[in-house]
């Protein structure tokens, strides 16, 4: 509104300038030569339209920019949960988790390090993960692996989510000291728990040891992050990691599969 009083006032003030122009003292003057007149007023008045016109433009470039600075920014949250309700694969993601395969590590103390260096990779699309044998998932390394997940967990419903991450391993009768495993586990970046623990040795029939979570869940797409390690036992036969989860429709823990687990894909 100011801005069209100012853009009034100066049209007037030209206006008046005209006419001052045309009526002033040499008016008589001005009537014996009537035609150039009339076209200096023209050539004003097209001057004065040019004038108005660039004004009114600039006013609304300015609003307009105003206007888009105070937007709102815009996180990933909405684009995350429409993915999630139109199936995930559509908007470039694809099912299950990315698995990269690392060395494990030779001593307990450094089960919370994660290795700069990998082996291997693949996907997981849930299941148990043959740590032991990660030939069985293209992976061409002899020796006992830790893997990494990396992907998006769908949720499908609102509460209480839990995941656990279980070991199993069997081994000879010649060992004395346990294995020792780790599960640490992040949200959006936010860590929601980090769990060690020992598998009994010996393990001449499977033994295992279990660690969860729970985190509180919308619908939606989440950044899932997972680090399981375990050390490696004397005489070992085959050690098993897998990942489980427990919904608020679920009565207990079940093997999370490849619909709940979701990678980007190229």
């Amino acid at each position: 509104m100011t801005q069209r009083k100012s853009v009034g006032g100066l049209a007037l003030g030209i206006g008046i300038a005209a006419l001052s122009f045309v009526e002033g003292p040499g008016f008589a003057l001005a009537q014996d030569r009537q035609p150039e007149t009339q076209k200096q007023l023209d050539r004003i008045e097209q001057k004065l339209d040019s004038l108005i016109e660039h004004l009114g433009i600039t006013g609304q470039g300015g609003a307009s920019a105003k206007s888009n600075d105070s937007m709102p920014a815009t996180g990933n949250d909405d684009a995350k949960k429409q993915a999630s309700s139109e199936g995930g694969a559509s908007q470039g993601y694809q099912r299950g988790a990315l698995a990269i395969a690392r060395a494990a590590p030779a001593k307990k103390d450094n089960l919370p390090d994660i290795p700069a260096d990998s082996v291997g990779s693949f996907v997981y699309i849930g299941g148990a993960i043959p740590l032991s044998e990660p030939s069985r998932n293209g992976v061409l390394y002899t020796g006992l692996t830790s893997v990494e997940l990396q992907g998006w967990l769908k949720i499908a419903e609102p509460g209480r989510t839990q995941l656990a991450v279980e070991y199993r391993a069997t081994t000879g009768s010649n060992v004395f000291v346990n294995a020792g495993c780790i599960a640490s586990l992040w949200l959006e970046d936010r860590s929601i728990g980090s769990q060690h623990g020992e598998i009994p040795m010996p393990a001449r029939e499977q033994k295992s040891v279990s660690f969860i979570f729970g985190a509180d869940l919308q619908p939606g797409l989440y950044k899932l992050r997972a680090w399981l390690a375990c050390t490696e036992p004397r005489d070992l036969r085959a050690l098993n990691a897998q990942l489980l989860i427990k919904t608020p429709g679920d009565m207990n823990l079940r093997m999370i599969d490849s619909g709940e687990l979701l990678h980007q894909g190229s």
